[in-house]
């Protein structure tokens, strides 16, 4: 049974209960409504005009009149369902007369009445095709009234029935913000239930033309922006632009499609379009910064990135698109070499969000394998610790710095930075990588090497510093390690492949023609029965031969 599904039936479940409280009352002769000496009304007890409809929220409710003499004297009232199959909630229900799916209503009063309930929610999703009124005799345990109509109902999930409530209690803004919340999360099944909730806004209002737009945002994340996905954003968005031509937010995730559409022009001008409002959303600034990098004006690319950071943070959505463009200019200016800049940019993003590791361990990066500041990039990633993000990078750094610091060092303080590198960063083959990875860290990971560290020591994959590099793509590094003696023939991973072999499964030219520079011989190089060059001829690669050396072969 649902967990959910006890919370649901306890008001049920306290109303039987109170019922179950009025019988006792009754039997020792307490008297809750009227008294014994008030004369029944005449007449004779009834319900009567019995009907059901469903209310905004997606809920049922039923109206009905009854008419009561006052005798039998408290008189209990009520709605049930049917057919459903029982659900257990504790004491039977039944034995006060009505099922587990009942709604009591409010107890009958003396002479004619209208009452208009909700029906209570099953508890499960199901069809109940039946809805009857009963006017009900405690004491005796007997129907007084009763009045049925046939009535299906499709009784929903208890998780929509609850979003129909949550969206039937909500403004539209706040229902929108809750669909945006859900297709921020990148989840397709929140991305659908984003969808579910921006339709029902536009049920409701179809001129709501916010949901319009995040209709199209739904439409993208959950194509993962194919041609398809972007033209239905696109037409979302025209419907959005129908009903309100200045919405800069239309407009710039408009002139987003038009970029990743390539209509270059029809995204420029989307763009400008939506600047004139000079509107707050750092997105335009983004997607605009995206369009120009696409087609690799990377300089004016770079200065809208700078004109998103340089809006002040709204502290709502729009604030990731600030976020995103602090990623995308530092990721331009590493490709310029600017290092100037960068460090410039890094500092200002840490002054920007605070020192967490979300923001400083970039920066921290570039502090020991850049500038070579070592302490500086120990206290930058010790600030970071413990903060709202994920610790590992910021410990990963921080182990680093401190080999570095042991490298450099002598007597006590030597032996405490050994310490705490082996705390935040225990050696193994990707440490030893990192340390490869830069001219400012190497010397440490000579001096390790030097202290008795194996440096093709494997981890738990069968892999060695050496694999590492080559599988990132860093071969510098691997030329690093390389020059410190790593075997390029060792056997690696589960299969214990000679490791020289692997450029040549994957194709990687560039590590093969560095892996000869070292002395490698791929017409020597055997594995199962076979050398490097049979295994690179199966591919029929010329460019794969050449550059294993074995240019005379014909395909």
């Amino acid at each position: 049974m649902s967990s959910k599904r006890p919370a649901i039936l306890m008001g049920t479940l306290l109303l039987v209960l109170g019922a179950y409280f009025v019988q006792q009352h009754l039997e020792k002769g307490v008297v809750p409504v009227g008294s014994q000496s008030t004369p029944a009304l005449p007449g004779r007890n009834s319900v009567s005009n019995l009907r059901v409809h469903q209310d905004p929220t997606g809920g049922w409710r039923a109206d009905f009149d009854y008419f009561y003499t006052g005798e039998p004297r408290a008189l209990l009232a009520y709605l049930e369902l049917a057919p459903l199959q029982s659900i257990p909630i504790g004491p039977n229900p039944r034995q006060f007369g009505f099922s587990d799916h009942a709604t009591v209503v409010r107890p009958p009063q003396r002479g004619a009445h209208h009452v208009s309930a909700n029906l209570q929610y099953p508890g499960e999703a199901g069809t109940t095709q039946t809805l009857a009124v009963t006017l009900f005799d405690p004491i005796h345990r007997i129907a007084i009234a009763t009045q049925q109509v046939d009535q299906v109902i499709d009784w929903p999930s208890y998780q929509d029935f609850m979003e129909n409530q949550v969206l039937a209690t909500s403004t539209p803004e706040q229902s929108l913000k809750r669909a945006q919340g859900m297709i921020d999360s990148e989840d397709e099944s929140q991305i659908a239930k984003a969808k579910t909730i921006l339709e029902k806004l536009l049920h409701q209002n179809s001129h709501f033309d916010p949901a319009y737009v995040e209709l199209a945002r739904a439409a993208m994340k959950s194509g993962d922006g194919s041609p398809e996905s972007l033209h239905q954003a696109e037409t979302m968005l025209s419907s959005a632009l129908e009903i309100r031509p200045d919405s800069a937010n239309a407009r710039i995730l408009l002139g987003y499609v038009y970029s990743h559409q390539h209509r270059f022009d029809k995204a420029e001008e989307s763009f400008t379009q939506a600047a004139a409002t000079n509107p707050p959303n750092a997105w335009l600034w983004f997607n605009w910064g995206e369009m120009l990098a696409m087609q690799h004006k990377t300089d004016l690319a770079i200065a809208k990135y700078r004109e998103a950071i340089a809006r002040p943070r709204t502290h709502d959505s729009y604030d990731r698109g600030r976020k995103m463009a602090y990623g995308e200019l530092l990721s331009l200016l590493r490709q310029k070499k600017d290092l100037d800049a960068l460090e410039v940019l890094y500092k200002q993003q840490v002054a920007d969000y605070g020192p967490g590791s979300c923001y400083s361990t970039d920066y921290a990066r570039f502090m020991l394998q850049i500038r070579g500041d070592t302490q500086g990039a120990i206290d930058l990633t010790r600030r970071a610790l413990n903060q709202d993000c994920n610790d590992e990078p910021s410990r990963e750094v921080l182990g680093l710095a401190e080999y570095v610091k042991w490298a450099d060092t002598s007597g006590p303080e030597r032996v405490d930075a050994l310490n705490e590198a082996r705390i935040y960063l225990p050696i193994g083959p990707k440490p030893l990588y990192l340390l490869a990875s830069s001219d400012r860290t190497t010397p440490a990971a000579k001096k390790l090497i030097a202290s008795g560290e194996p440096i093709d020591q494997q981890d738990s994959l069968g892999r060695t510093a050496l694999l590492y590099a080559i599988d990132e793509g860093d071969l510098a590094a691997a030329r690093r390690l390389l020059t410190l003696h790593a075997r390029p023939d060792i056997p690696v991973g589960e299969d214990s492949v000679p490791l020289a072999l692997i450029p040549v499964l994957r194709g990687n030219l560039a590590a093969i023609r560095l892996l000869r520079d070292f002395g490698v011989n791929y017409s020597k190089l055997h594995f199962r029965g076979m050398t490097a060059v049979e295994y690179a001829r199966q591919s029929h690669n010329r460019e794969l031969l050449d550059a294993l050396g074995d240019s005379g072969t014909v395909l």
